[in-house]
């Protein structure tokens, strides 16, 4: 492996992990944004399940995006979208304002690891498995040094900090992609005349709505049935509307032409089965992350 391809990798590697270093890093940030903004823990775990949210559903329409304008266009937007985001997220007024910037966050960290792991299949063609198993060390060491890292940022400064922290990460993987990942060739498509219209059909708008919907309004449903500590009408609506909302995306997804989540390829190719096996694995590894490093700092301020 050349010198190039090296440097190559690392730059991928450092915007990859982006988005599983602050996915967990800012599990140990919780109790001082409680503090910050005056939230109860319900409230504020919006802070988590937003960034989830937005990645479950940046994912897949950035890997269509990279089809169009070109992987390398779409992984140096996504570091400057960090850039932006983790510049501003410390400066928010409040607490909503603070989810927005965590919701930018997420979609550019999202647009790394959409094209990452392309753009070194592509281009780093000696010893392919290797490099694939570096990126892979990449992702899963930032999702488990995210509490460590995000700790000593706590403790010494404040919760801005966690953000504050990408900056220098950021700039690192853009001056390194900047110079070693290859320019592609203008992509000859016939989408720059498309109307608004087709444009939504292309990337499946009904799709990410439904979805996005489903997601938002059962969580919604389920935290404020656990902070009333009854059942109400409004939760029934709420979490009705959102079985709705899946049952239909679900529907909508199996009869598109161009789906958000391509469903059939689950019953087409049954070795996706160890997907979703890992899907629930990568769950229940995040939510005893979270609970565990949420318990520590607020039970013992360690």
């Amino acid at each position: 492996m050349n010198a190039r391809n090296i440097w190559l990798m690392i730059s991928v590697g450092l915007g990859i992990m982006l988005n599983p270093l602050n996915s967990s890093m800012i599990s140990i940030a919780i109790e001082r944004l409680q503090q910050e903004f005056s939230l109860d823990v319900n409230a504020v775990s919006w802070i988590i399940f937003s960034f989830y949210i937005a990645s479950a559903v940046a994912q897949p329409v950035m890997g269509k995006c990279s089809d169009l304008f070109g992987r390398r266009k779409i992984f140096l937007i996504g570091l400057v979208v960090v850039f932006v985001s983790s510049m501003l997220a410390p400066l928010s007024p409040d607490f909503s304002w603070l989810i927005v910037f965590r919701i930018i966050q997420s979609v550019g960290t999202r647009m790394m690891v959409a094209v990452g792991i392309a753009i070194v299949r592509i281009h780093v063609t000696e010893k392919q498995a290797a490099a694939l198993s570096i990126l892979a060390m990449f992702l899963s060491g930032a999702a488990a040094i995210g509490p460590f890292i995000g700790g000593v940022l706590i403790h010494w400064w404040d919760w801005q900090s966690v953000f504050l922290v990408n900056i220098p990460l950021v700039i690192a993987s853009f001056i390194f992609a900047w110079k070693t990942i290859p320019k592609e060739a203008t992509l000859k498509t016939d989408h720059g005349d498309m109307s608004i219209r087709k444009w939504f059909l292309l990337i499946d708008a009904p799709g990410i709505l439904l979805f996005t919907i489903s997601l938002v309004t059962l969580l919604m449903s389920m935290l404020s049935v656990k902070s009333t500590g009854h059942l109400s009408t409004w939760h029934l609506t709420a979490g009705g509307i959102g079985l709705i909302a899946f049952a239909s995306f679900i529907r909508h997804e199996l009869k598109t032409a161009s789906p958000f989540i391509p469903l059939r390829v689950f019953a087409k190719y049954p070795e996706m089965t160890w997907v979703n096996v890992q899907f629930m694995l990568v769950n229940t590894l995040f939510t005893l992350c979270f609970l565990v490093c949420h318990l520590i700092y607020s039970r013992y301020a360690i």
